[in-house]
């Protein structure tokens, strides 16, 4: 447990005091569903592309925690399968109240250097709330190579909307739905034209009620 605390004060401070040389761009963006309804639990990625030499990163998601639920985040595969050594993951704080989920980061360790190419770095996990469109934005970003320098980088938000529920009415299929008022008019209607018909119809022929 102290190995594992020191490990993560470490990476802070790498985050917190790296130098600022800046290196080739990387982009990362954010994938995920364009539509979910509400209830539904989904994920979404952060993945990069176009990065050289990756070795440490660190960022932040946010969200409008009016319409999405954040409960959870795990470890991509990319710098996890992209070569010898092993990483160092800190899962972020969710805050489903400001929406973020904040302090994601992850290094490698012992590793001669870092990965190049594309892949995933984080998956989030969301459950939806409310129907409304919900940003998806990358904020508070840090990409070091594994000589400690910044690696310049963009970023592509994304957003999933959530549909509200349309409501099926009518009874059909053998359904038990609760009939409609223009329904229970008409039956009642109905009741009550059979009852005079039948009064009517007794009163014709004499006979007793």
């Amino acid at each position: 447990m102290k190995r594992l605390l020191s490990a993560a004060t470490a990476l802070a401070a790498v985050l917190l005091f790296a130098p600022k040389n800046c290196l080739a761009d990387s982009v990362l963006s954010v994938s995920g569903p364009a539509t979910v309804s509400p209830g539904d639990t989904f994920t979404v990625d952060v993945d990069i592309t176009g990065t050289t030499d990756l070795y440490t990163f660190g960022l932040d998601l946010a969200f409008d925690p009016t319409v999405l639920e954040a409960t959870g985040v795990s470890e991509g595969a990319f710098l996890t399968g992209g070569g010898p050594g092993t990483t160092l993951f800190i899962p972020g704080v969710i805050d489903n109240v400001g929406g973020t989920v904040a302090f994601n980061a992850d290094t490698l360790l012992g590793a001669p250097a870092g990965i190049t190419g594309d892949g995933t770095l984080l998956v989030f996990d969301f459950t939806a709330l409310n129907p409304g469109t919900s940003a998806l934005t990358i904020e508070n970003e840090l990409l070091l190579d594994s000589q400690g320098n910044i690696l310049s980088d963009t970023t592509e938000g994304g957003s999933v909307t959530v549909q509200g529920q349309t409501g099926g009415g009518g009874t059909g299929g053998g359904g038990t739905g609760v009939p409609e008022p223009s329904s229970l008019l008409s039956l009642a209607l109905g009741v009550a034209a059979l009852g005079l018909f039948s009064v009517r119809r007794r009163r014709s022929t004499g006979a007793p009620f």
